[in-house]
């Protein structure tokens, strides 16, 4: 994928966001610009700037997904944005962002376009 393509998707509810980590920080810094500060956002782009550190621990622990920390009181008022996130590294460095259900998929289309980035859906 190269690095201007997003590809979106929904299963079984949740929301998928797949592409190279440095296009994921970019809308996930956006998404925090106009959500404001919200534990699970930041924790996120925590581990995608530190990516290559928590690729090995997700190797080491025999892990698929990694789950950023969450505000209990964001949990309880259906403010959580971000469910988990899966690290991949072949050729260059992915992700793929799962969203909590309750974001809205034309939310993350509209910070997609935003940032003229093309949106592949499946």
């Amino acid at each position: 994928m190269s690095s201007n393509k997003v590809k979106l998707a929904r299963y079984f509810g949740y929301l998928y966001l797949e592409a190279d980590v440095d296009t994921i920080l970019k809308i996930l810094k956006t998404l925090r610009d106009k959500r404001g500060f919200r534990e699970d956002i930041e924790d996120s782009i925590r581990i995608l700037e530190n990516f290559d550190a928590y690729y090995e621990l997700m190797r080491k622990k025999y892990k698929e997904y990694i789950s950023p920390r969450k505000n209990e009181a964001d949990m309880i008022s259906g403010a959580v944005t971000i469910d988990k996130i899966k690290l991949e590294h072949d050729k260059q460095r992915k992700a793929t962002i799962v969203f909590d259900k309750r974001v809205r998929q034309e939310d993350i289309v509209n910070i997609i376009k935003e940032l003229n980035l093309e949106l592949v859906e499946s």
